[in-house]
């Protein structure tokens, strides 16, 4: 952290002794620098959730021409007129947002460059708005009580809006937001799981990204005062994605640094391709692009990439609290499950049919059989990853909400077959994502700073969480460091973060020691008698089911096999016969 402090100072006094000292030709270089800078923080941002835009050139044009003719048409004060702009860009990453974001895979992309493509394509064509190809001149520098900023003057304001950008990206990105959209990059399956409407942030990020875009293209056109079109074309959309890529998906401080890289290169390549060896410009941009293939495939994460961490104090464990109490809020109203008639097909595979099973409430509940029998495709069901082909699944006499991410305010949360952790993230900041819906700071409250308290108490009871499953003093370690039967106690207490009262474990002695799986067994009893939880538990170690559960559902080949006590169930011969092979 402070190495990262030193580096920010360092490029800031760089900055601003460039600004002052520099002849007008670094000014300019600085200048723009600071314009890519605004937006290639917006596109870090986009990448951090796994969305990739090859048309963001297109928001920086479209804010620049909005915000020159407000100025010189309408006559709008250059301030009211750049917030305009920002605001205008918003709305079309908006409507951009909602028509494209359910792409998946390439599509994504490719809409976006099909996009930028269009918009580079009419700046050309309006030729009485914008000046075509011939460019608009005239546009109003930044002005402030009748003072028209100079060009060093515009190159400050552009870099003092792009310190309050780095301040605030750092706050969402390790705020309540900003952790989701890092959990859902590489599973959103588990980010719903947690009551993460997915969509819903990933277009608020496109917005913002874009919003990004034409706040750098307003600030372009103040100090440029001119524009052409082909400032704003898909040669400039590649470059600053590959400045982008350059710097990372981690923070801002990776996007500062890409521009800085990018620029020097690009500097460098010029005076090569076109002065020395005498060749087009079109190769410098065949030359740029085959660079960002070969970054993405070798360093998707990017050159610079800094694995992510909580914020600052978060993870200190000694902190004064009493971290052998219940995570804070733990309980609602005890819960029972009732399945009835379920029956899930996949084509022409049954992999449930017609299953029936009551869970009652404060009780520890085992549902077992071997492997394909349906166990983990039952989960599923219940937490509405997969829609039941029959049937209908109720809790506390209530049918389940149809939307995936609601399933978890009505107070069912769950741990997964497969670990489903965020690696480049630390324990602390995995177990907090469990919280998600017990806050409420959005991207403007984390980007103020108005969610400090917020933080601290998830924070805490994430603490509380970790200190149940014995793991509290790995609380700042990354998530990758840990064994397996660790991570999967990580996911245990995350699980617990959503408070629910009822409690779906999928496999979780899977990996643990001797003693993990007692401290285990002795948690998950201590969850149902002082919690008042109800556990489901999934689990091929027979030790631990047979010695803390109070029942058990039996499955096989997707049906309902037997029922009943432990020591009714292990001597059934059907078990013994199909799963367990001789009573236990």
């Amino acid at each position: 952290m402070n190495q990262e402090k030193t580096l920010y100072a360092s490029i800031g006094a760089l900055i601003l002794l460039l600004i002052i000292f520099a002849s007008t030709y670094y000014v300019g270089l600085v200048a723009v620098l600071g314009v890519n800078a605004i937006v290639v923080i917006g596109l870090a941002f986009l990448m951090a959730t796994g969305q990739v835009s090859l048309g963001h050139a297109a928001f920086l044009g479209l804010g620049a021409y909005v915000s020159a003719l407000l100025t010189m048409r309408a006559g709008v004060p250059v301030f009211l007129a750049i917030a305009c702009a920002t605001l205008a860009c918003a709305l079309v990453g908006y409507i951009l947002a909602k028509l494209t974001l359910q792409l998946k895979g390439h599509y994504l992309p490719l809409a976006t460059l099909a996009y930028g493509i269009a918009i580079s394509v009419c700046f050309v064509g309006a030729m009485d708005l914008t000046g075509g190809a011939s460019g608009l001149s005239g546009v109003q520098p930044i002005t402030l009580f009748g003072h028209g900023f100079n060009t060093r003057e515009t190159a400050l304001t552009i870099w003092v809006v792009i310190a309050l950008l780095v301040i605030g990206y750092r706050r969402i990105y390790q705020g309540r937001i900003g952790r989701v959209a890092r959990a859902f990059k590489n599973n959103h399956i588990m980010a719903s799981a947690f009551g993460v409407n997915v969509s819903t942030i990933r277009t608020q990020i496109f917005v913002l990204s874009a919003a990004l875009g034409g706040l750098a293209g307003a600030l372009y056109g103040c100090y440029m005062q001119f524009l052409s079109p082909s400032a704003f074309s898909l040669e400039a959309s590649i470059n600053l994605l590959i400045m982008a890529v350059l710097g990372g998906t981690a923070g801002p401080l990776g996007a500062v640094l890409g521009c800085m890289i990018f620029t020097g290169v690009d500097l460098a390549a010029q005076y090569v391709i076109a002065t020395l060896l005498h060749l087009p410009g079109q190769v410098e941009t065949m030359v740029f692009g085959a660079g960002l293939i070969v970054i993405l495939l070798k360093w998707p994460n990017g050159l610079l990439f800094r694995e992510g961490s909580s914020r600052p104090g978060l993870t200190r464990p000694n902190d004064g609290s009493n971290h052998s109490q219940r995570p804070i809020g733990a309980v609602r109203p005890p819960a029972t499950l009732v399945v009835r008639n379920v029956t899930m097909k996949f084509g022409g595979l049954t992999a449930l049919s017609d299953v029936n099973m009551s869970v009652p409430s404060r009780s520890i509940v085992g549902l077992i059989g071997p492997n394909g029998a349906g166990k983990s495709t039952l989960f599923n069901v219940l937490t509405q990853v997969l829609k039941a082909s029959g049937g209908e699944v109720s809790l506390n006499g209530q049918a389940l909400p149809k939307h995936f991410p609601d399933v978890v305010r009505k107070g069912i949360s769950r741990t997964f077959q497969h670990v489903q952790l965020v690696q480049d993230m630390d324990v602390l900041q995995n177990v907090m994502i469990g919280g998600y819906i017990n806050g409420r700071s959005g991207l403007f409250s984390s980007a103020l700073g108005l969610d400090k308290s917020e933080e601290a108490q998830l924070a805490k009871e994430a603490k509380l969480a970790l200190a149940r499953v014995g793991l509290l003093d790995v609380a700042g370690k990354k998530v990758s460091e840990l064994p397996l039967g660790s991570q999967r106690l990580v996911e245990v207490a995350r699980a617990l973060m959503a408070r629910p009262s009822m409690l779906l474990l999928d496999e979780p002695a899977a990996g643990l020691r001797v003693a993990e799986k007692e401290r285990l067994s002795n948690l998950l009893k201590s969850l149902r008698d002082e919690d008042g939880m109800t556990v489901l538990i999934v689990e091929h170690d027979m030790e631990l089911v047979m010695g803390c559960a109070d029942h058990l559902f039996v499955l096989n080949f997707g049906n309902l096999l037997a029922q009943g006590t432990p020591v009714e169930v292990q001597k059934n011969p059907d078990v013994i016969n199909a799963y367990l092979g001789s009573e236990i």
